[in-house]
């Protein structure tokens, strides 16, 4: 039970309450009970009688965070409704509730302290093989009693002010033992409540990025390429077919079919589409055709049909197509038998990947398409084992060599198992990196006790964010943008001195990863990632955890309004969540609200709104997160603004048509994210916020104050779509901003020397998108003087869509540029070759209009991607000697007069992907001659394009905007 991590994140809490002056009594209980906890050796947490007593301590926990958070919202809104009163100089600040609450404080320490001295006395013998670290670890699977803690009721204002003198409730711990010590099982999230239910899960697997290194790092290049063939060779036959993959636990088999699953050569032969279904234990046949139906484009109406109505739906959608059909972790042979008919007749085009743990093939798969997933030689364990260490040599002799031993024997060939166990180590220091791998393996290990060390020796800190992963639906690609803000807004991360908090996050992620915790699902094309997920072997393990501590309760279709346990504090929709919301009293401490039911898109999400007024209109407002990203329309009430606590309102592609006006009002509010969305202002009152911190619109014009006595967002790092003109304030208007690190503004301007000299003076920016329009919504030009930005020493990313009058001044950290219709006369590739980081280059439509384009001697150390698009005039292009010498991925697409690539180009042996689209024939021919026989992915497209308005004039001359 990760009561340390839970106690660390309510003291940060506490800290942050400043409506709350005296609270060090409090914090000082929390932190003994955290060193009571740490204290407490292997043996004794296995006990029956420290499971008894960690459930009081969890519940103590919950009591003081909802206690404190519950009196901070009703000095809030007392503030608000009687603050002609409480701004008298004469009147202390919260005199009226601070009586009340310093009772209240005072009497918290005193329970914490009971609960304390409760602790049951251990044998104080340390096991020999106790890791130190401060988790609870129990069977992880045993029935939760539910937990009905005291709770502070909401009242009106008025009766927070008068009854100083009422005594609140004490928290009654042993009401709450009779409580556990029942067998009525906590109603929580199961592996069956997790399963994906959404309109379409090809949204969610986007296309798999396996970086060539982790390919050679798991030893599977050649198991992707044997496999890609197969499929392609199987569908070729021209009816249905099935190829199985079979593994232990960990052998890669999920690993080895996404790296197949994202391959350019699978996407391009099934024409159809592809579609991944993961199955849990829980899944039923009909979860499972939905499902498909939902990816494959057939799912109207589908929710409303019986078991044999989608199975004959899904075997007329599926004949004469060829679609790659992958069914995750099929460990049922009743759920093979209830599918086999639908992938099994004749009619059918398509390619069925089965993925399963079974040692013997199905009797249906032909035995050249029974794939037993090898494990790894000995050799090839042991150096992925050390490279994951970070050992660079591994010593000679008898200790050592026992101790290799032991490591190959604990690994098993398993990749899953050398990585967690490599990874575990390299966090470690060089001098104590040995002793600690000895201590480790002390014992007997199984594949579960590697997962289990892997999870429970990470700092406590951490341990929420792993579990927080698993609210997502299994095998969930998600947006490290998103999962990063979602941390800072549940409070899981610890502030550090001279830090920014979003430093941190990045800190914690990265450390995650380097553990082998959280795997990188897709990266951007400068090798940053995009999206990450949790490995479905982990998601299974750490559920049980995240049960145990109450953290989230996931909404299901199986789901009633009985199923709901009290006290939800997270609450995950993977379903509709029609009449189970008329019991508000059960969300009273709600903390975060995360939907991924994905509806018809003609059908707008209303329940949420039921949801919210009833929970406000009950008077509870502890709410921090409101995620609804990808729901279609969700209805927000009018008084969302009575959401103190709200930090997170995640609304991207809802396509909603306004938000409400009292949005404005959310002092605590840090991240607002409309894009995507049909949302075209924002009230004037999100000016005055203090607390946002990234601000995503959709091409949004902001009417901001001018002349205010006030910072305006003096906490905004991320202001991202929006839409400047000239009644836009941006002297002494959006100058004030002068935090940003990422900022994406389209402009249309008559003079944009204001604007251009406002971004060159945001020293700490660290991406910059640019787009100059007319007021036709033509690319224009960025004005007659030349662009400088060589004083943003931290930006690293650059888009600019506009004429430039020459190449900007540009730092010398950039790692991707991003270029179009720049109408460039000169040559850029001298400039942009001096950039000793840059990793990625656009040259996209008309960004340069001369005949040539040289590329240094030397030049372009790092860079993997070149990108040339429509360059309309290119006729030549010369490499020199030593440049691009990494270069891995070049993209050329219509540019009609370049006849071949470079021949210093086509031998360079760090290509990898060559992609041509839409260029003329001898091009092709040139290239397919060249490329003959090398090791590379070679990909010829051809598209019908339509023109772009502009394409068919020159709309970006010099003359400004008002005369266009």
């Amino acid at each position: 039970m990760e009561l340390a991590a839970i106690a660390s994140v309510v003291v940060e809490k506490l800290k942050m309450s400043d409506e709350i002056t005296d609270k060090t009594v409090i914090e000082e209980a929390l932190i003994k009970m955290q060193r009571v906890i740490a204290d407490t050796n292997e043996e004794e947490r296995n006990s029956d009688a420290f499971k008894s007593w960690a459930e009081k301590c969890l519940c103590s926990l919950y009591y003081v965070e909802d206690t404190v958070e519950s009196f901070t919202l009703g000095i809030a809104r007392q503030n608000r409704k009687w603050g002609f009163l409480m701004n008298h100089s004469l009147v202390p600040k919260n005199i009226m509730a601070c009586h009340k609450l310093r009772r209240k404080i005072k009497r918290i320490p005193s329970d914490i302290k009971r609960v304390i001295d409760e602790k049951p006395k251990g044998t104080g013998k340390q096991h020999a093989c106790s890791n130190g670290t401060t988790t609870y670890m129990g069977d992880q699977n045993r029935a939760m009693a539910q937990c009905s803690y005291a709770t502070i009721p909401e009242r009106d204002e008025e009766e927070l002010v008068l009854e100083v003198d009422r005594k609140p409730p004490r928290l009654d711990l042993e009401k709450q033992a009779k409580l556990m010590s029942t067998n009525k099982p906590l109603r929580c999230s199961s592996d069956g409540s997790v399963r994906l239910d959404r309109e379409t899960e090809a949204r969610l697997m986007y296309t798999n990025s396996y970086a060539d290194e982790e390919l050679e790092m798991f030893d599977i290049r050649q198991e992707v390429h044997d496999l890609v063939k197969r499929l392609i060779k199987t569908a070729d036959k021209g009816k249905a077919r099935i190829v199985e993959i079979a593994g232990e636990l960990g052998s890669g088999k999920t690993t080895l079919a996404r790296a197949v699953y994202g391959r350019r050569e699978i996407k391009k032969h099934f024409k159809s589409g592809c579609a991944w279904v993961t199955i849990s234990k829980e899944s039923n046949k009909s979860d499972v055709l939905q499902n498909l139906l939902k990816q494959l484009g057939e799912s109207k109406d589908a929710v409303d049909l019986a078991t044999n109505e989608l199975e004959t739906r899904l075997l007329k959608w599926l004949i004469g197509k060829n679609y790659l059909i992958v069914l995750d972790d099929v460990q049922s042979d009743q759920m093979w038998e209830g599918l086999k008919s639908v992938f099994l007749d004749n009619r059918n085009g398509s390619i069925l990947l089965l993925i399963t743990t079974t040692v013997n093939p199905m009797y249906c798969v032909s035995p050249p398409n029974y794939i037993q997933k090898k494990t790894l030689s000995e050799e090839y364990s042991w150096n992925l084992f050390l490279k994951k260490a970070g050992w660079d040599t591994w010593e000679e002799g008898k200790e050592h060599q026992v101790l290799k031993d032991r490591v190959l024997k604990v690994c098993c060939g398993l990749p899953l198992n050398t990585v967690l166990l490599g990874s575990m180590l390299s966090t470690e220091g060089d001098t104590t990196r040995f002793h600690y791998l000895q201590k480790i393996l002390c014992r007997n290990w199984k594949t579960k006790d590697i997962i289990s060390v892997s999870y429970t020796n990470l700092p406590d800190h951490l341990k929420l964010c792993v579990l927080y992963l698993v609210l997502f639906p299994k095998e969930y690609d998600i947006p490290v943008r998103r999962l990063f803000r979602l941390w800072l807004s549940e409070g899981f991360v610890n502030p550090k001195p001279d830090k920014f908090p979003e430093d941190v996050v990045q800190e914690n992620f990265d450390y995650l990863v380097k553990r082998s915790l959280i795997q990188i699902s897709k990266f951007r094309s400068d090798g940053s990632p995009r999206r990450c997920r949790l490995l479905g072997v982990l998601h299974d393990y750490l559920l049980p955890n995240a049960q145990n501590i109450r953290l989230f309760h996931v909404h299901s279709s199986t789901s009633t309004e009985d199923s709901f346990p009290l006290n939800v504090r997270r609450l995950v929709e993977h379903a509709s969540s029609k009449n189970i919301y008329s019991d508000a009293s059960r969300f009273e401490h709600l903390r975060s609200y995360l939907s991924f039911n994905f509806q018809m898109k003609d059908i707008p999400a209303k329940e949420v709104g039921i949801l919210l007024s009833r929970v406000i209109t009950k008077g509870f407002g502890l709410l921090r997160v409101l995620d609804l990203e990808g729901v279609y329309k969700p209805s927000l009430p009018e008084n969302l603004g009575d959401l103190f606590h709200l930090r997170y309102l995640g609304l991207r592609w809802t396509f909603l048509d306004a938000l409400p006006s009292s949005v404005g009002d959310l002092p605590y509010l840090e991240t607002l994210d409309v894009k995507h969305t049909n949302i075209n202002n924002l009230p004037t009152s999100m000016w005055k916020s203090k607390k946002l911190r990234h601000l995503n619109l959709s091409h949004i014009r902001l009417d901001m104050p001018k002349h205010s006595d006030t910072d305006s967002l003096p906490t905004l790092l991320t202001l991202w779509g929006l839409s400047v003109d000239d009644d836009s304030p941006v002297k002494n208007g959006l100058d004030r901003l002068c935090n940003l690190r990422e900022a994406g503004i389209t402009f249309c301007l008559s003079n944009c020397d204001h604007l251009l000299n406002w971004i060159s003076n945001l020293t700490s920016l660290q991406s910059l998108r640019l787009r100059s329009i007319n007021d036709v919504g033509h690319p224009s030009h960025f004005g007659d003087e030349s662009l400088s930005l060589s004083s943003l020493s931290n930006l690293s990313h650059l888009n600019l869509l506009g004429k430039l009058p020459n190449l900007p001044d540009l730092p010398e950290g950039l790692k991707v540029v991003t270029l179009s219709l720049s109408k460039l006369t000169e040559d850029p590739m001298p400039i942009l070759g001096k950039l000793e980081h840059l990793n990625v280059l656009r040259l996209l439509s008309d960004s340069y209009m001369g005949k040539e384009l040289v590329c240094p001697q030397g030049g372009f150390k790092e860079l993997l991607v070149l990108k040339i698009w429509k360059l309309k005039n290119l006729e030549k292009w010369n490499v020199e000697e030593a440049a691009m010498e990494k270069l891995k991925e070049i993209n050329i697409r219509c540019c009609n007069k370049l006849m071949s690539i470079p021949e210093r180009l086509r031998k360079k042996q760090s290509l990898r992907e060559l992609i041509i689209t839409n260029m003329p024939e001898e091009f092709k021919q040139n290239v397919h001659q060249f490329m003959r026989g090398r090791d590379l992915i070679l990909t010829f497209k051809d598209y019908d394009l339509t023109p772009l308005p502009w394409e068919n004039a020159d709309h970006t001359s010099d003359v400004s905007h008002t005369n266009e």
